[in-house]
């Protein structure tokens, strides 16, 4: 899994950002594919479809599908997503390092 697409991404660059959007939905997508071919349903947005300029309805889909990752593998309940202002130096990079996070430890738990 490339997590340095996930790491990597500059406050402001909007680039860089549908980069990391697409990285991210790729790793999801992978995620479900995961669960799916054990038998186990869950919640599928088409989060890689989002809207750079406005990231709200992409915040509550990817929350969504976060929590139900973290739960069909007992890991702890991903932090608020939602709770993010990417207008904010400081809280675009404490999001994004929290973010990375949680796919490392959902991409171990899953093996991949």
């Amino acid at each position: 899994m490339d997590f340095d697409a996930l790491s990597i991404v500059k406050f402001g660059d909007s680039e860089g950002l549908s980069s990391f959007l697409f990285e991210n939905g790729l790793q999801h997508k992978l995620f479900q594919e995961t669960f799916m071919d054990a038998g186990i349903t869950v919640p599928i947005f088409p989060i890689m479809d989002a809207d750079t300029k406005n990231l709200d309805d992409w915040l509550l889909a990817h929350q969504v599908e976060h929590q139900a990752f973290s739960s069909l593998l007992g890991l702890n309940n991903p932090f608020n997503m939602l709770d993010v202002d990417f207008n904010n130096e400081s809280d675009f990079y404490d999001w994004v390092a929290s973010h990375l996070y949680i796919h490392q430890q959902i991409a171990a738990s899953l093996g991949l």
